[in-house]
């Protein structure tokens, strides 16, 4: 039930990338007349497989010259960047660069976006650039900064990552204050900058740029992870080992759970300075790591810490929030008078919520079940909806089972179920599956929003659904995240739908975790 980031990079080449979005973007060249696809120009004649080869100056005419006069369709503006992404499509990139050189020496007009889709098949063959490569990069981009004073969004990404390849690496961060004027910096653009600021040794940039990218919740891709494994070895065993926690530091930080194959990466490395690593299934329930034998952190308040963390919720988020803006006065009041004389409840439902999660079963069914479930229990439940609901027959139901507080149609109703919660004490749970985001924002201090989240983990119930049914996911007694027994190190992971590319908060408790042991004497 913990509020995670899930990191990860999908196993994607930088080919399959490149082909999607390129694809994407030519394969259909629209017109008045037609639809254009590519895969039809790649095989209806014998076009394609003259372009596998190496080509001359008046062979790339000929081709270039064909394909405008069998295909009435596409214009002089679209054809070379149809052409790139035909011989890109099936890997031939050397053979696209070929052309676009032919196009330069031949002083054909090119536009930003071929230009741009040039410099992006550098990033294809980054593995074997030559300095040649390199060089070739940087001029190009300085050409094209001449000829053009902006540049727009999808240029100037490839421009970026790949002058991220070269020396000129840190001009990236004037292009990436370009691209915010018009758009918001993806994810590539980001990561790009932090891997090439790790690998040059700038951490402090790369650190920065890393932050960047999981305040904006999106996928920090490998290549960082990679480069700053590289930035981990460039001295001694002592400088590795406090980069390494630097990173696990930077994963607790943020509530991190790295992909598997990032952290099988780290582990891999990590054996040649002395530590000792396992993927292990550590239980919710028990906390325990069989490689170490170490327990999990339980989570825990003391009286005062709990105290404390109420007010501050209590005064930033129900008190000094907007909910004013949302809820009556007269209404709020009224709540907490009614909680003062009922309190304290074991559990608060958040009614709506439950309300709405199954919408193929009968309006009150979900709700109905979740009291009953916590009623045989012999728990005392509040459930907190909101006023239409008692209109439904079925409502009575919920009345004769619990406490109830019905609020304002138009109210804001996650305040409501926080302060009931804390004004009930340590030990009163909630019911939503609602994740809270904005109100532990509004806390502001980071130490607060620790604290909040580390609350959430062990007093918030989950509704999950699944083939086999509705299940209640239990709050937590272990804290779920990245952690740091003795001188052993715990280190959750995932391994989800890699077609997925978009940080995702979510509630689990990952049953895989990697257990790093540090141990000077088996140093290699």
């Amino acid at each position: 039930m913990t509020l995670f980031y899930k990191l990860y990079q999908p196993l994607r080449s930088h080919f399959y990338k490149f082909n999607i979005n390129t694809y994407v973007l030519s394969k259909q060249s629209y017109s008045a007349k037609k639809i254009v696809h590519l895969e039809t120009l790649i095989t209806k004649d014998d076009i394609y497989e003259e372009m596998k080869s190496d080509l001359s100056t008046v062979e790339w005419k000929r081709i270039r010259e064909k394909i405008l006069q069998k295909n009435t369709e596409i214009t002089p503006s679209i054809v070379d960047s149809i052409i790139i992404d035909m011989c890109v499509k099936y890997f031939h990139v050397n053979n696209a660069i070929a052309y676009f050189k032919f196009l330069r020496e031949n002083n054909y007009s090119l536009n930003a976006g071929v230009i741009g889709k040039y410099l992006k098949l550098y990033i294809l063959k980054q593995n074997s650039l030559t300095n040649a490569d390199k060089i070739e990069i940087v001029e190009t981009y300085n050409d094209l900064m001449q000829k053009y004073q902006y540049l727009d969004s999808v240029t100037a990404e490839e421009c970026i990552i790949s002058l991220c390849l070269t020396d000129e690496w840190e001009k990236t961060q004037d292009i990436i204050e370009m691209v915010k004027i018009t758009t918001s910096p993806g994810s590539a653009i980001y990561s790009a900058l932090a891997s090439a600021a790790f690998r040059n040794g700038k951490p402090n940039i790369a650190w920065k740029t890393l932050t960047d990218i999981v305040l904006r919740k999106q996928i920090p891709q490998k290549n960082i992870y990679l480069s700053h494994l590289q930035y981990c070895l460039l001295e001694n065993a002592k400088f590795f080992n406090n980069r390494l926690e630097e990173m696990f530091h930077f994963w607790i930080k943020h509530s991190i759970i790295p992909y598997d194959q990032i952290i099988r990466a780290y582990a891999n490395t990590a054996i040649k300075y002395g530590w000792s690593s396992d993927r292990v299934t550590i239980s919710k329930k028990t906390g325990n790591c069989q490689h170490c034998g170490n327990f999990l952190s339980k989570i825990t308040f003391s009286k005062d810490e709990f105290q404390k963390l109420a007010k501050c919720v209590m005064d930033k988020v129900i008190i000094g929030s907007d909910i004013y803006n949302k809820t009556n006065p007269k209404e709020l009041l009224k709540f907490k008078e009614f909680i003062e004389n009922t309190k304290p409840f074991d559990v608060v439902i958040d009614g709506l919520n439950l309300t709405y999660m199954n919408l193929s079963a009968p309006k009150l069914h979900l709700l109905i079940n979740i009291v009953e479930h916590f009623k045989k229990r012999g728990k005392k439940v509040l459930v907190l909806t909101r006023k239409h609901q008692r209109k439904l027959s079925e409502f009575k139901h919920i009345e004769r089972n619990a406490f109830v507080f019905l609020i304002d149609n138009l109210s804001a109703d996650d305040p409501y179920i926080l302060y009931a919660t804390m004004a009930c004490g340590m030990n009163a749970m909630f019911v939503s599956s609602d994740l809270m985001r904005q109100h532990k924002y509004s806390l502001q201090n980071e130490d607060l929003q620790h604290k909040f989240k580390k609350w959430q983990f062990s007093h918030q119930y989950f509704i999950k659904f699944s083939a086999t049914g509705m299940r209640i996911q239990d709050p937590f007694i272990y804290l779920p995240i990245v952690q740091k027994s003795d001188n052993c190190w715990h280190v959750p992971c995932v391994t989800e739908d890699l077609s997925k590319e978009t940080l995702k908060e979510f509630y689990e408790f990952s049953d895989k975790w990697y257990c790093f042991k540090y141990n000077e004497k088996k140093m290699y």
